[in-house]
């Protein structure tokens, strides 16, 4: 199986028969493990998935996305960069938004895209000066391909910024309790943060799961 993050070839297998069973694969080159592609939900599944989540803006929601805000804040302030000319995009934002309502709540100028729930293509289509992306990497079933219009979308010298648990390794994964959702299907460590890094000319400012930071350079 070819990686689908670096495309290297012959990723490890990786079976896990602890419920819910998979079978996934571990990539030596750049550390991700993902799903064996055939046993991805399907999209009506994944979305009904998404569908069950009502507290994306209640309190406990926000206090979990209120680090990664902090972080944005502080890139701001250390680069001098003049808010009213900012422009933000949240890229799966979810069907609350409750990210960019924060943001917006801080006056950044904020554009939301999501899959399912704000399809907006012409969002997609000009570049932002930060770029976030929480709790999104672990659903991508494309992750090279998303990740890489991400990084595009993305100005130089901006920030993407991104929440995503990192695996601890092959050993311990089949008890992690981030793996159990069976709408996660890819899995990153600091290895291969560093290795998005390398490959689209990042800088890797901050990692600490689950929050990385990158900047375009």
């Amino acid at each position: 199986m070819n990686c689908q993050l670096c495309h290297t070839p012959n990723a490890a297998s990786l079976k896990v028969t602890k419920k819910p069973e998979h079978n996934y694969f571990h990539c030596a080159e750049c550390d991700l493990i993902f799903m064996e592609p055939t046993e991805r939900l399907a999209p009506q599944f994944e979305k009904a998935r998404y569908d069950q989540h009502e507290n994306e803006d209640q309190a406990g929601h926000r206090a979990f996305l209120r680090p990664l805000l902090n972080e944005v804040e502080a890139f701001v302030q250390a680069e001098k960069m003049n808010l009213a000319e900012l422009r933000l995009l949240d890229f799966g934002s979810g069907p609350s938004a409750a990210l960019g309502k924060m943001f917006q709540e801080k006056n950044f100028n904020v554009t939301n895209y999501d899959l399912y729930y704000h399809p907006d293509q012409d969002a997609l289509k000009r570049p932002y000066n930060i770029v976030t992306s929480t709790e999104v990497w672990e659903h991508l079933y494309n992750p090279r391909e998303d990740i890489e219009r991400m990084v595009r979308l993305t100005k130089k010298g901006g920030l993407l910024a991104v929440m995503t648990s990192g695996h601890k390794g092959g050993g311990v994964f089949a008890d992690w309790y981030y793996r159990r959702d069976e709408a996660h299907v890819a899995f990153y460590s600091e290895k291969t943060m560093n290795w998005i890094a390398r490959k689209f000319e990042l800088k890797l400012i901050k990692a600490q799961s689950p929050y990385w930071l990158f900047k375009r350079i």
